[in-house]
């Protein structure tokens, strides 16, 4: 290599480094910013986050959406969430792994602990879908919406009619209890006799 060679290549890596130094110096104080909850995809191209695995799909989006406000250096209230379009996430989950209780437990104890509740009534759907089904435990998900919507929503018609959904599941191993929410829910509202009424039917029909 000739001097004028060296020396071109030495002023080209100067320069280099000069650039190098003024671009961190313009954007070590920029972020990435959070536009919320992206779009859910549809059914159909789901599996493609794990190249075609439904298990290695769900669990890849099982964990962007347990951080998905969260990196980049951020932290994102639970509140800021647009919970419309973080219960499609929810439901796309559901169609890649219906028996998993990952996503399910994510969506009631992490997410149902938002500050404003009504925020979360999107979400309720999405419980008691999975709440009605007959395998497993999954009925303490709808449960859980029962006690979302009566003492975190404050709805007691809500709550009833879920409570109702619950009561109806055709899961021999649930709990007495949960075949007598009805019954609780009627007696908060004042409904004693009802209340009364169900409870004497239940004890006639299954003691």
């Amino acid at each position: 290599m000739t001097l004028s060679n060296e020396n071109t290549v030495k002023v080209f890596l100067f320069l280099a480094l000069v650039a190098n130094i003024g671009l961190w110096f313009s954007a070590r104080g920029v972020q990435a910013k959070w536009m919320n909850v992206p779009p859910a995809p549809e059914q159909r191209f789901a599996s493609a986050y794990g190249l075609g695995d439904p298990q290695l799909s769900y669990r890849s989006v099982g964990i962007m959406i347990q951080n998905m406000g969260d990196s980049g250096g951020r932290t994102t209230s639970l509140d800021d969430y647009n919970y419309e379009e973080l219960v499609k996430w929810f439901f796309l989950q559901d169609f890649l792994d219906p028996y998993s209780n990952y996503v399910p437990y994510l969506a009631a104890f992490y997410f149902g602990g938002v500050q404003d509740p009504q925020k979360f009534k999107p979400v309720l759907d999405y419980l008691v879908a999975v709440g009605s089904r007959v395998d497993g435990e999954k009925w303490r998900f709808l449960a859980h919406a029962v006690y979302l919507a009566r003492f975190e929503l404050e709805d007691q018609d809500l709550a009833l009619r879920l409570a109702q959904k619950l009561a109806a599941v055709n899961n021999p191993k649930m709990p007495h209890w949960t075949r007598q929410m009805p019954a609780f829910i009627m007696n908060a509202q004042g409904k004693k006799e009802a209340a009364y009424a169900l409870l004497l039917e239940m004890l006639k029909t299954d003691p």
